[in-house]
């Protein structure tokens, strides 16, 4: 009898996707995306985008060509429980069959969590939560599949939640932000802009650009990783090295805006195809549950510290990563060249205008709140895509040697 315990995950996981289209101008074809979908009503879902007009314009294109709208457009970062049951009450009461989610990873999470509820009236949020140690495709099975269609309309490049088949919200009782998986939960069909995506400001093309980076080089780093994944991260992370500081600094620059929209949903075939974050992505979850701060800027806080804990079980990938950034390591031990990866990181930041650690200067954090997150994350399911086990003690000492 074979033995496959030889490994600690013998078996990898694909999860399918939608149809994914990125280009210039693409936006405009959203009505022809919800006919095609059967949508006659459609829940628009988004932060309202202020001062865009994005979301005027989407509406229009929709009306004007025979779908009717709502709107529900008061969702926050890190959206909120509160907030998609709002949702979800705007998209039963004007009898929607369908979502349009226009922004980034906040609007389309909630409106997969519309979808979810939907699909299985009566059940709370709480109910769909994926959690460690249980076999997560057997939970989602009991529940009813998200059949509504949703077509996501992208506005940033960083959080892959346009084409991902999981969502996230804050529940703001337990003060944490939990994952969920549904089957067909992933977008119906996706629309990547780059029109739209260079409209972000500054701080926020830096922080869900850094974002879609974390996704490359935690699923780098993952001991779940594929052959699929490793290719893929290794192209996101040249794409972002060479990409994410001239369009933070200047969105108008086209190509390095049109490279950041592909680096980002590269990031999306990375994750469905065996991928999985690490032990940034998942503190970063309760940092951003506990305090409000935007997802891609709580990951690049953590991620010197987090990953440097990482380093010695997996010295030849960040090497890797290193030579991926541009850096020559002709001549240096595995480890000299690991240290390379932390040095390009933080030089990145540093142009980003992106603080590393210093919780309580940065984000107010109390010694108290910080065994919260430990234990959060101790029995948190993103907890096995990190590269070797992090349990709540030493998570502890980390987030300590943080504040």
């Amino acid at each position: 009898m074979i033995n496959k315990q030889v490994f600690q995950f013998p078996i990898i996981y694909t999860m399918p996707m939608n149809k994914i289209a990125i280009g210039w101008g693409v936006h405009e074809t959203v009505a022809d995306e919800c006919k095609q979908a059967g949508i006659k009503k459609a829940l628009i879902v988004t932060t309202g985008l202020k001062g865009t007009g994005i979301v005027d314009e989407i509406k229009q294109i929709l009306t004007g060509n025979g779908i009717a709208t709502a709107i529900y457009d008061k969702i926050t970062s890190n959206n909120k429980d509160y907030e998609v049951m709002a949702a979800y009450e705007v998209f039963k009461n004007a009898e929607c069959d369908g979502v349009v989610s226009v922004g980034g990873g906040s609007s389309h999470d909630c409106g997969k969590c519309v979808r979810m509820l939907a699909a299985n009236e009566g059940k709370q949020l709480t109910d769909f939560i994926l959690r460690k140690g249980v076999p997560w495709m057997e939970e989602a099975r009991k529940h009813k599949p998200a059949t509504i269609p949703q077509i996501t309309v992208n506005t940033t490049a960083g959080t892959s939640a346009e084409s991902t088949c999981a969502a996230m919200f804050t529940d703001t009782k337990s003060r944490t932000k939990p994952g969920m998986i549904l089957p067909y939960l992933a977008p119906t069909t996706t629309l990547v802009d780059p029109l739209l995506v260079r409209m972000m400001p500054q701080n926020i093309a830096a922080w869900t650009g850094f974002d879609a980076f974390a996704h490359a080089f935690e699923g780098y780093l993952s001991r779940i990783r594929s052959r699929y994944t490793a290719a893929m991260a290794i192209a996101i992370i040249k794409l972002i090295a060479g990409n994410l500081r001239e369009f933070t600094h200047n969105r108008m620059n086209h190509v390095a805006c049109e490279n950041m929209c592909w680096a980002s949903n590269m990031a999306v075939v990375l994750l469905h195809f065996g991928g999985a974050v690490g032990i940034p992505h998942g503190i970063g979850l309760q940092l951003s549950a506990l305090t409000d701060c935007h997802h891609g800027r709580a990951n690049a806080i953590l991620t010197l510290p987090l990953e440097r804990a990482n380093e010695a079980s997996c010295p030849d990938e960040f090497a890797e990563m290193a030579r991926a950034m541009g850096v020559d390591t002709r001549g240096m031990t595995k480890m000299q060249a690991a240290d390379k990866w932390f040095d390009e990181v933080e030089r990145l930041l540093k142009d980003l205008n992106i603080e590393s650690g210093n919780l309580n200067k940065q984000l107010d954090i109390q010694r108290d709140e910080l065994e919260n997150m430990a234990s959060v994350y101790s029995n948190d399911f993103v907890q096995e895509g990190n590269p070797r086990d992090v349990g709540y003690d030493e998570c502890l000492k980390l987030l300590e040697g943080m504040l």
